[in-house]
């Protein structure tokens, strides 16, 4: 289903700032940034402040709090976003856990007024690799 394909397989990379990952989309059309409501990180059990994660899509890099305004800047189905997490040292070498929940509001699908708000979880075992 489109949540095993939330984490991008073998995209889990490291350096001595933290770590990144490829994040997609688990819905079929494409959203505004606008859409994406949450976003929570969590790598061998340990959470990431979402105020310290940075989405990169199309050349440009945000914050979360960055994207509530922008209801005109696509995030298309087939482009993986890549989410930047930092991490004093990066990520030992060897398997980690990733556990990712990502909170998407379909705009145009209205539930009892409001608009349908879709949580997704995917968790994966990958490899970190070094950065280039």
């Amino acid at each position: 289903m489109l949540t095993d394909q939330v984490i991008g397989d073998g995209s889990l990379k490291s350096d001595g700032d933290g770590f990144r990952f490829d994040l997609r989309m688990p819905w079929y059309r494409a959203l505004p940034l606008s859409s994406l409501e949450g976003l929570e990180v969590r790598v061998d059990g340990e959470p990431v402040p979402s105020e310290e994660l940075r989405l990169s899509l199309g050349g440009t890099t945000y914050a979360l709090s960055d994207l509530p305004p922008l209801f005109d800047d696509w995030w298309y189905v087939a482009d993986p976003a890549e989410v930047r997490a930092p991490r004093s040292g990066g990520l030992s070498p060897g398997e980690h856990e990733l556990d990712v929940t990502i909170a998407l509001r379909i705009p145009y699908i209205v539930e009892s007024g409001h608009p349908l708000v879709m949580r997704e979880r995917c968790v994966k075992t990958q490899t970190a690799a070094a950065a280039s």
